[in-house]
């Protein structure tokens, strides 16, 4: 069924599991309930996620690096019944209230104005998804996915895997970061889809032998810097890159990307309208339930989506968003601290690195700052870069431009 690095699960292996969850009373009864998830034991992961599906649960995946405390904030933000981390035999009850709805995947995502919020995709939609994606990309069933990126986000589960599955392949997920580690995987399986962030697949790429080549490649999160994306297409056999957003999952393919921008073919069972490529605009999603604004410029040209710019904040950590406001959150939690703002700044080799600048009664460490965070947020959410001010500048309307902060032209 797949494969977690070096070891294979059956399905046999997972209906195993399926009978210790009904002796399980917290988990046998999770219809109609929510469940968080944080663990870093991936096959218990999809087991738990599959099996909560099939009962018409609920799931709210949380990154495994997040520390306990981290995980009942996200958790409790999220409206979970209760919360299992590292462990399905010892659970946090976080709330009993009752729920009538039908089961949903939830993702954090940011609103209009940054701040983080839930989305909630019923299973049903997340299916439509899986079928409209296996319909459009064009690989066959002998083709492995192999996902090295966090299956916690839609784009390493439902496409990564899920997708995987449905097609009658066999996903290989990654947990091992380590460069080398992956390049033998890949080796393995010579006929394989690689699920990445860019940065990755560039460093990947440059540490590839002179005689093996990717056979396919897919990028998302982020748009790939060009020269990037020409070493990449150097050593691929193919390169190709999905757009999509947490509230519709991935909208559109591109079977052979050469120019960054662009996002690719729309599936079919969305319609996407944007933009000309004079007249770039919004980038607004319409499916059979729901309109959604994506806060995204760009523009549509020989039926292919191509995406300009992010209209928020976020900040992408090698393909994991992170939400100021969270990070703000946790920091201001310190009584020692009166003001933060967390933002981004790009590094040429990085990527981009969150950054706080705050103001304090009395000075801190940047050490004792970091570990304060630590006891909160998963590292990616961590800022690099701590500033103290006595003073945070404001715009004219009382506002804190984060661009400004970041040192990007506004």
């Amino acid at each position: 069924m797949f494969y977690v690095n070096d070891q294979f699960y059956t399905v046999e292996d997972i209906e195993k599991q399926y009978e210790i969850y009904e002796s399980l009373s917290h988990l046998r009864e999770c219809h109609n309930r929510r469940v968080a998830i944080c663990t870093d034991d991936i096959f218990q992961y999809i087991a738990l996620c599959l099996y909560i599906r099939q009962k018409g649960g609920s799931v709210v995946p949380i990154h495994p690096a997040t520390p306990k405390e981290g995980s009942v904030r996200l958790a409790s933000s999220a409206g979970s019944h209760l919360l299992l981390f590292q462990s399905i035999d010892s659970f946090i009850e976080l709330s009993n209230h009752s729920n009538n709805q039908e089961g949903v995947l939830v993702q954090m995502s940011s609103g209009t104005t940054g701040a983080p919020k839930c989305i909630e995709r019923t299973w049903s939609s997340v299916e439509e998804e899986i079928e409209s994606y296996v319909k459009t990309l064009p690989v066959d069933s002998l083709t492995n996915s192999v996902v090295a990126c966090p299956v916690t986000h839609s784009y390493g589960f439902i496409c990564g895997v899920l997708a995987c599955i449905r097609r009658g392949a066999k996903p290989v997920i990654i947990t091992n970061s380590n460069p080398k580690y992956i390049l033998k995987k890949l080796k393995e399986f010579p006929k394989h889809i690689l699920y990445a962030a860019p940065t990755l697949l560039y460093t990947l790429s440059r540490l590839l032998p002179i005689d093996q080549q990717f056979d396919r490649v897919m990028t998302s999160g982020t748009v790939m810097p060009h020269s990037w994306l020409i070493s990449l297409r150097e050593k691929s056999r193919q390169v190709l890159q999905q757009y999509g957003c947490s509230e519709s999952g991935c909208v559109a393919i591109h079977p052979n990307v050469e120019d960054p921008k662009e996002m690719g073919y729309l599936l079919p069972h969305v319609k996407v309208t944007a933009g000309d490529k004079q007249t770039p605009s919004e980038i607004i999603i319409e499916l059979s339930t729901q309109t959604i604004y994506t806060k995204d410029l760009g523009y549509i040209e020989d039926n292919v989506l191509s995406f300009l710019a992010r209209m928020d904040d976020t900040i992408n950590v090698a393909g994991l968003n992170v939400y100021p406001q969270e990070v703000e959150t946790v920091l201001m939690d310190d009584p020692r601290i009166v003001e933060a703002v967390v933002y981004k700044k790009q590094n040429n080799l990085s990527g981009e690195r969150v950054c706080a600048i705050y103001v304090s009664t009395e000075p801190i460490e940047n050490m004792e700052l970091r570990e304060w965070c630590r006891k909160f947020l998963a590292p990616h959410q961590i800022p690099m870069e701590f500033v103290f001010v006595h003073e945070i500048e404001k715009l004219p309307n009382g506002k804190v431009s984060r661009k400004k902060l970041g040192g990007i032209p506004v």
